[in-house]
């Protein structure tokens, strides 16, 4: 019995010839002279392989156990190998004998590809692009993200006097070539509320306004851009972003979801890694393996805690051990091989994966390095059993006894295949079985940095440009596989990495060359041609506009009333919330911090419950703290304009924000107008925007004199006379507009 047809599931080996059908058709398109629409040189890379990738690949791909007709058009070798019959799915130089075209252009329901039941038909656009493909000698590459890193020489362009360093090069040759030109230079103000929010993640000073004026001044500008990048303001602000690439969390999660009391050591450890510029290959290999790198480095053993700050399965005596290595091993491989490699290998737990070329003995070759290693728990006061939330202290200790790791099918941990060796993932540089005497966290930290490494530079530089204009130069920040995003600017993201690997994974290099380019200068992008042309800003005509992240809002907030506390590091400070938000908890364990100064302080610091965000955070798209969060959604919903508007902290922000000014401008309007476009938008007030909020504030008062406000609308410690109620409550209302204005919520 022959084997199975290589592009129809269940038939006989041999292909049929094309029909008389599928002739026609393909002779019209011909003599429509469709083949040749598109131009030559069709890139794989960027216009074929997403297209195989998307049509293709789930049955003929890298999985071998879905593979239909042991054919896969991922590979050259198999895609233009003859089946027996002697028939081909793609020859190269020939479409018209390609069997892959004729099952994509049949009629025939029974020989048509992909499978009507799919739902994943070609468009005849895509068709055409196959065909000429072909024509072309059907030429396969390297995914763009496994190939070896190459710094770029950068393009040539027309507008030289708008370049300041060679990231703009990249960026202008896409304008030039889309027809479009750089947005004007942002003024003072907008570049400067931009690189403070991007810095550190706080608006700039009054003090620091003064001090910028000009946006010409180069020398001013890169003076108060070292200054933000050494502050620990900086390292707060960053330390956060990669909080959310790694799941980080003060609870374990689950029903339980008891309290942790390590976890902040790490985050701490974060903040003052990011601060002091810590090399980032260095600040990689230590959250790998900074156990085994400097033992008995106390500060190295917070780095590991890398491992422990994900979810934690625990459920007393009901859970057997099996179960919870596999659920952390699971953990700490996904995490490591989506925060540092930017790859799905999470979908290779049960199965080869699809569309990469990652396979189960990849997954679990990366469990298996780090099964050398176990989680010590310790669980604080008394108690135990089914149901224990006391709180936990874990730390990572070398396991003791067996550390073998099976190849699970279907990732069942009962259905075990074989064991796993200890590997790195096989297609990419230096990988493969490691040495049995090798410490294998250690080699994994190594071979993570190494420079034959092609993902992990790629990967960390395209998370700062995310963390910068809102989205990477690959949107898929986690996913560099073929199924995630193409670079809008290829080689911008090799020459960042290549920049990034010489200057010595010096981060503060990186952001100096961002925040100093005439990319990042330009005014905010608006309507016209860029928009039409380029609707989601992937060319960059104009800087994108972001609204605050939650974090940042709320600190703004409390800074913008005075009362922001900027004390670092500790244990995390637990807020008080209203009981409607604790509802649903079965572990009800929330005890509010008593110490009201330390409720001020920045949101870095808040506990972050795996089983409850608190509301503010939630309602601002806060990250996802079960997996590693590449990107955090932005949504514009009524629930955020009716969080600013009627929320208790916001009102008290305004409050405190309108005593301050009302305290500094001693009772004046036109005093108090002139302090606060500074403070909340870091610019001067307009002669319009001042007789608005002077009109504003009188008819509001005089209202009030009409109808007594609420007791809640005033700053007074007791009770005030009508008129200073009116007043306040008018001064109140005033700068709760102002916070809820897109001006304040948007970086610019």
């Amino acid at each position: 019995m022959g084997s199975t047809h290589p592009l129809r599931p269940g038939s006989n080996d041999r292909v049929p010839l094309m029909s008389s059908s599928v002739r026609i058709a393909y002779g019209s398109l011909v003599a429509l002279g469709m083949t040749v629409a598109l131009p030559a040189a069709v890139d794989y890379d960027r216009e074929i392989a997403p297209l195989l990738s998307e049509h293709c690949l789930n049955c003929h791909g890298p999985d071998e156990k879905q593979r239909k007709g042991k054919l896969r058009l991922d590979q050259r070798e198999s895609a233009t190998h003859a089946a027996k019959s002697g028939e081909i799915a793609i020859v190269p130089g020939h479409p018209e004998k390609s069997v892959l075209v004729s099952r994509l252009l049949t009629q025939d329901a029974d020989e048509k590809m992909p499978p009507a039941k799919e739902h994943k038909d070609l468009t005849a656009a895509q068709v055409r692009l196959l065909e000429t493909w072909i024509k072309e000698g059907a030429p396969y590459a390297d995914h763009w993200s496994f190939s070896k890193l190459q710094r770029p020489a950068p393009p040539t362009v027309q507008d030289t006097h708008w370049v300041r360093n060679p990231i703009d090069l990249f960026i202008l040759q896409k304008l030039e070539q889309n027809g479009l030109k750089p947005v004007p230079a942002a003024n003072a103000s907008t570049l400067l509320r931009r690189m403070s929010f991007g810095t550190t993640g706080l608006p700039p000073t009054p003090e620091e306004i003064t001090a910028f004026s000009n946006p010409s001044d180069d020398a001013g500008y890169r003076q108060l851009l070292d200054a933000k990048l050494s502050s620990t303001q900086y390292g707060e602000h960053w330390a956060r972003h990669w909080m959310d690439v790694v799941r980080y969390g003060d609870s374990a999660g689950y029903e339980l979801d008891y309290l942790f009391t390590h976890s902040w050591r790490y985050r701490d450890w974060l903040i003052r890694s990011f601060a002091k510029n810590k090399p980032m290959d260095q600040f990689i290999r230590e959250q790998v393996a900074g156990d085994q790198l400097h033992p008995g480095d106390a500060e190295a053993a917070d780095a590991v805690l890398l491992l422990t700050v994900g979810p934690w399965r625990f459920e007393g005596g009901i859970q057997r051990s099996k179960n919870r290595d596999n659920y952390w091993l699971t953990d700490v491989a996904d995490t490591t091989s989506a925060a540092f490699l930017g790859v799905t290998m999470a979908c290779t737990r049960c199965h080869d994966h699809k569309f990469d070329p990652w396979t189960q003995a990849d997954y679990y070759g990366l469990q298996a390095i780090f099964s050398e290693s176990d989680p010590k728990e310790e669980r604080v006061g008394k108690g135990g059993g089914p149901g224990d939330a006391r709180p936990s202290f874990m730390t990572i200790v070398a396991r003791t006894g067996d550390d073998t790791v099976q190849i699970l099918r279907r990732g069942e941990v009962d259905l075990p295949i074989g064991p796993a060796k200890p590997s790195l993932p096989a297609i990419l540089p230096e990988g493969g079985p490691l040495a049995s005497r090798q410490a294998r966290r250690s080699t994994l930290a190594s071979w993570l940095t190494s420079p034959r490494n092609p993902l992990t530079a790629r990967v960390m530089v395209n998370r700062v440009w995310q963390w910068h204009f809102g989205q990477g130069l690959v949107r898929t920040a986690n996913d560099f596989g073929v199924r995630g995003d193409t670079p809008s600017h290829p080689e911008l993201l090799d020459w960042l990495a290549a920049e990034l690997v010489e200057s010595g994974w010096n981060l503060g290099h990186l952001q100096r060359l961002i925040l100093d380019s005439a990319t990042y200068r330009q005014g905010s992008a608006g309507a016209g041609l860029a928009a039409e042309r380029d609707p989601t800003h992937r060319l960059l005509a104009g800087f994108p506009r972001q609204r605050l992240q939650a974090e940042q809002l709320r600190d703004a907030m409390l800074q913008a009333s005075g009362t922001l506390n900027l004390k670092s590091f500790g244990s995390p400070v637990v807020p008080p919330v209203e009981p409607w938000a604790l509802a649903a908890l079965r572990n009800k364990n929330w005890s509010p911090t008593k110490d009201a100064a330390e409720l001020n302080r920045r949101s870095v610091y808040l506990v972050v419950r795996r089983s409850i965000k608190l509301p503010f955070f939630d309602v601002f798209n806060g990250p996802d703290t079960i997996s590693s969060c590449s990107g955090r959604d932005t949504t514009v919903v009524p629930a955020q304009a009716l969080t600013m508007l009627n929320s208790q902290d916001t009102l008290i922000q305004a409050k405190l924000l309108a005593s301050r000014l009302w305290s500094e401008s001693k009772g004046q309007p036109s005093a108090a107008i002139l302090k606060a476009w500074p403070l909340l938008f870091a610019r001067p007030v307009t002669r319009e925007e001042m007789n608005e909020a002077t009109t504003f504030i009188a008819a509001r008062e005089q209202a009030w004199l009409k109808s007594a406000p609420a007791a809640a609308l005033s700053w007074s410690p007791v009770k005030a006379d009508p008129a200073t109620h009116a007043r306040e409550a008018a001064w109140i209302e005033w700068c709760l507009a102002l916070l809820n204005t897109n001006e304040f919520l948007y970086v610019d």
